[in-house]
């Protein structure tokens, strides 16, 4: 991750693989319907839902922790960022035509000059938001690597609460929306917890030193997050006033979504796993899994991927059921759904990313 050639960390290797699966979770319970927020009620399923959102909510905070944590240390490389592009590029550029190659996507399409700018463009245009994010935090990581390595630890530790008190603590407490928050959807957030991350490599965090004390405090918060959102979602709908702040616990600088996601890496950094075949899997899947979100989240994909993924698992029993738009049926048959249809993307999805990697490592070859 640091750009070395120093063996990967199989711990949080596997925290990046199981953000990345937290993700498509996260996706899949936004496009079925079945959240409170789709106005179906706090049904079976809704809360089931809730509590699934609760614990995988954490996974982009995580995620950019473990950048921080990393990169930090690292010399800054213009290679990296060329290779997150090009990583984009490949996917923007290639899928519209091979989508329209199998009937998938009409023709028409392909044609709108909007959609060609935003495949050329895809960082500019926030074709991803996380990665518009992610690539200007790269452009600020020399200075951020900077800032933790002159200021010191107790001026860091300022710097840090400063930012948590305008990104997060405020936020979250208030009913009404600021208008400089984007929910954490922004470059700001993410050099805060880059900035975390990078601290917590060099210093430690002495509360979360140990894999117990950041399990109790990643179920905590989570337990705290689904626990306001049920509360939340029968409030506002006698409270109208409340609707907007029915949403805060799931955005991703809520304090809680900070504080579950510091307990979720803690867990995997202090955990112990021992070299042999379950590492080198780890070490395996890993690089894959920015492919993951960069293949099912493509703008011609995000739209169409559980239709396509339901219709395929169907054949086994696993369809959804739907009825006006919304997940239906039972509640442990939208889980058994939810949990098939989430594998089945997130193994496609590695499969097609190492096909990938496996052409760039080709073409890396053959260079002169």
């Amino acid at each position: 991750m640091a750009g070395g050639t120093q063996k990967r960390q199989a711990n949080l290797e596997a925290l990046r693989i199981a953000a990345m699966f937290m993700v498509v979770v996260l996706h899949y319970l936004s496009g079925s319907g079945a959240l409170p927020e789709s106005g179906r009620g706090t049904d079976g399923i809704a809360v089931l839902s809730v509590c699934l959102e609760s614990v995988c909510i954490v996974a982009v905070n995580a995620y950019v922790l473990l950048s921080g944590y990393f990169l930090s240390t690292a010399d800054f490389r213009w290679s990296r960022l060329l290779r997150l592009l090009l990583e984009v590029w490949f996917y923007t550029l290639l899928i519209p035509p091979l989508l329209a190659a199998l009937g998938l996507i009409g023709p028409s399409e392909l044609k709108d000059p909007y959609h060609l700018w935003n495949s050329l463009f895809p960082i500019q245009s926030g074709h991803y938001w996380f990665v518009t994010a992610y690539a200007v935090l790269l452009l600020f990581s020399p200075l951020a690597g900077a800032a933790l390595e002159k200021l010191g630890q107790k001026r860091m530790k300022g710097v840090i609460l400063g930012l948590l008190v305008f990104f997060s603590f405020g936020k979250s407490v208030s009913v009404l929306q600021f208008s400089t928050d984007r929910y954490g959807y922004d470059f700001g957030w993410f050099l805060c917890l880059y900035l975390i991350g990078g601290y917590w490599r060099r210093y430690g965090i002495p509360f979360l030193d140990k894999k117990g004390r950041g399990i109790a405090v990643y179920l905590g918060s989570a337990a705290g997050i689904a626990g306001m959102e049920l509360v939340l979602a029968r409030l506002s709908a006698a409270l109208p006033q409340l609707t907007y702040y029915a949403s805060v616990p799931f955005h991703y600088n809520f304090v809680l979504c900070l504080t579950g996601a510091m307990g979720l890496f803690s867990a995997f950094l202090h955990w112990n796993i021992r070299e042999g075949r379950m590492a080198g899997l780890i070490r395996a899947v890993s690089p894959a899994t920015f492919g993951v979100y960069l293949i099912h989240q493509q703008a011609d994909v995000q739209g169409r991927w559980l239709m396509w993924a339901d219709g395929l698992a169907a054949k086994a029993g696993l369809g959804q059921v739907w009825q006006d738009g919304l997940a239906a049926g039972t509640t442990a048959h939208f889980a058994l759904c939810l949990l098939a249809q989430t594998l089945l993307v997130f193994w496609f999805c590695i499969g097609a990313d190492r096909i990938r990697g496996l052409l760039f490592w080709i073409i890396r070859r053959k260079r002169p």
